[in-house]
């Protein structure tokens, strides 16, 4: 899209409502009492992986996945990488999306054949020590954090929400696998520039009505 162009928000309705007539609207509702999140099981272990660009296959660690209950091949796993960010129940870190190579499927818990894809991901990993210990107490909650992805992901993506790909759960994490945005954040983008011309401010608080918008109208 065009930084320039006209963004269509004729659905947001309140973008040409005053102060005093969002004042006499009254209070803002209570928000969605998310349903709980529903985790699929997991496993994570040293993985045969293959490298198609340079033709090398190594055994590697940090290898995830879902485990299904039918002991069919999950659509992809994710190969745990370097660390984005620390907080305060976990850590965020980059992962490379694998696929499986022909017929290298051995089972939920055997050592199955993967291959390296262009694809990233970026996975929030919660150390649920940490949620029985902190939860509460922070303003943060990460279990209701996870089931609002969750939801607002539940009849497809938005195209200005990050989605949830993957969310698992063993005995000692729970794993929010999501896209890998390799641009950072937009915050980033202001600290750098310090400003931002109109048609280019436009252009990203376009998107963010939208987001906005979309969260909005689903609680």
């Amino acid at each position: 899209m065009n930084a320039s162009s006209d963004l269509s928000l004729t659905h947001l309705q309140n973008t040409a409502a005053s102060h005093d007539e969002i004042l006499n609207f009254g209070r803002p509702a209570n928000p969605t009492n998310f349903p709980n999140p529903q985790f699929s099981a997991v496993t994570r272990v040293n993985a045969s992986v293959h490298n198609p660009a340079t033709g090398e296959t190594a055994v590697v660690t940090n290898v995830f996945y879902e485990v299904r209950p039918d002991g069919m091949p999950p659509a992809r796993a994710y190969w745990i990488g370097r660390t984005l960010r620390k907080a305060i129940f976990g850590c965020v870190r980059s992962c490379t999306v694998l696929r499986l190579r022909e017929g290298g499927w051995a089972g939920p818990h055997g050592n199955s054949f993967w291959e390296i894809t262009p694809e990233m991901a970026a996975v929030k990993i919660i150390d649920l020590r940490l949620v029985r210990e902190y939860r509460g107490r922070h303003i943060e909650d990460p279990i209701k954090e996870v089931a609002a992805m969750q939801f607002l992901c539940r009849n497809g993506a938005q195209p200005n929400v990050l989605p949830c790909w993957d969310l698992f759960r063993d005995e000692r994490y729970i794993y929010l696998c999501m896209p890998f945005c390799s641009s950072g954040e937009l915050f980033g983008f202001v600290e750098r520039s310090g400003r931002f011309e109109e048609p280019l401010a436009r252009f990203w608080f376009g998107q963010l009505l939208n987001a906005l918008y979309h969260m909005q109208k689903n609680g």
